[in-house]
């Protein structure tokens, strides 16, 4: 292992580890559980690349409530969602053990059937089915500088869609962004998503502030609901032939995004933002 470790800390405050060793040793370290000390791994025997995290307490509610609202909506929007939280994703030529561990990870409609239809058969078709099938949406909270390189690797493995989120701690400030992805092509802006239809990075800052504020299961699903219904009475009146509820994704390097602000007495504003 050379000698070019680095530690960052992200905006909401997670440590982050970095450290950068040959692909045959990253391999052996995949045999140690690291998760014992740091709840995010990433080891890359492609690239010679090891990233530990310990996440920070907004790091991990922003998962969790990242999680609900994915979960909720797909279930109402395609009619199956099965998450995978932090599972290690990876390809099946790589070394078991090593990969990447989302914030959470998603098969939402065609495959969370298949997922379903595999555990029907017992553990074992599970797992094959997930070394083997991408999920269709992936969640990430919080990527710094060090994490770009994801971005490329899960486009590769097959996940269509990203969605990655920006915040900074001491602030209730959350930007949202939503990423297309395919192999062997740049990510693509969207406006709104494309496996959840036309739930936009804004309707997702909404819903992560009311969920936040919530006190019980019920006050949750309800916020996500009721984010929903609005969508789809939207996207009924596009049918009928008038305006479209969002604008079309911008083209070249500019990115769709949502910025969520919220003043002191609770009240949410959305703004659409690009950069």
């Amino acid at each position: 292992m050379n000698d070019s470790a680095t530690m960052h800390v992200g905006p909401l405050g997670s440590t982050v580890h970095v450290l950068h060793a040959d692909p045959a040793t990253v391999s052996e370290l995949a045999a140690i559980d690291w998760t014992r000390r740091f709840r995010r791994v990433w080891l890359d025997a492609v690239r010679g690349l090891i990233v530990l995290m310990a996440p920070s307490r907004l790091h991990e509610d922003l998962s969790e409530f990242l999680g609900r609202i994915v979960d909720e909506a797909g279930g109402t929007l395609t009619g199956a969602s099965r998450g995978l939280r932090h599972t290690r994703l990876r390809r099946p030529d790589e070394p078991p053990g090593t990969g990447m561990e989302p914030d959470a990870a998603f098969y939402i409609g065609a495959r969370a059937r298949g997922y379903r239809d595999a555990l029907v058969e017992g553990e074992a078709a599970a797992d094959a089915y997930v070394l083997g099938t991408a999920p269709d949406l992936v969640v990430e909270v919080e990527i710094t500088h060090v994490d770009e390189g994801k971005i490329g690797r899960y486009a590769e493995l097959g996940v269509r869609e990203l969605w990655r989120f920006e915040g900074r701690k001491g602030s209730r400030e959350l930007r949202a962004e939503f990423l297309a992805l395919a192999p062997g092509e740049r990510p693509r802006a969207l406006a709104a998503s494309q496996v959840l239809p036309g739930l936009t990075p804004d309707d997702v800052c909404e819903a992560v502030d009311g969920i936040r504020l919530s006190l019980t299961s019920a006050e949750r699903m309800e916020v996500v609901a009721r984010i929903v219904r609005r969508r789809q009475r939207a996207s009924a009146r596009v049918r009928e032939g008038e305006a479209p509820p969002y604008a079309p994704a911008p083209t070249g390097r500019t990115q769709a995004a949502g910025t969520l602000r919220t003043s002191r007495d609770g009240d949410a504003r959305t703004a659409r933002s690009s950069t």
